[in-house]
């Protein structure tokens, strides 16, 4: 298990303090079976699968359709928002 992945939270903290680079894409709404996840609602079943289960990372971003890169990208996507980006702190609390 990379370090990257168990630190979520603080790739969090240095996207959202202006620390990383501007997203590379958009993220929209993802369709996940009967529900249709949001952006932030995306970002935080991924952070918590992982925080659960740091060893299963990579088959966890597998699971919600993503890579690493796809996962930072998110990440970026969401701080750049600072109403989604104050949506995810607080769901994360």
């Amino acid at each position: 298990m990379s370090g990257r992945m168990q630190g979520l939270g603080i790739g969090l903290i240095l996207v959202l303090t202006g620390a990383c680079s501007p997203p590379a894409e958009e993220f929209t709404a993802v369709d996940r079976g009967s529900a249709v996840m949001m952006p932030v609602d995306r970002a935080i079943s991924v952070a918590r699968a992982i925080q659960a289960a740091p060893a299963a990372a990579d088959s966890i971003l597998e699971a919600h359709g993503l890579t690493r890169a796809g996962l930072d990208s998110l990440l970026y996507a969401i701080a750049a928002d600072s109403t989604l980006a104050r949506a995810y702190t607080e769901a994360m609390r």
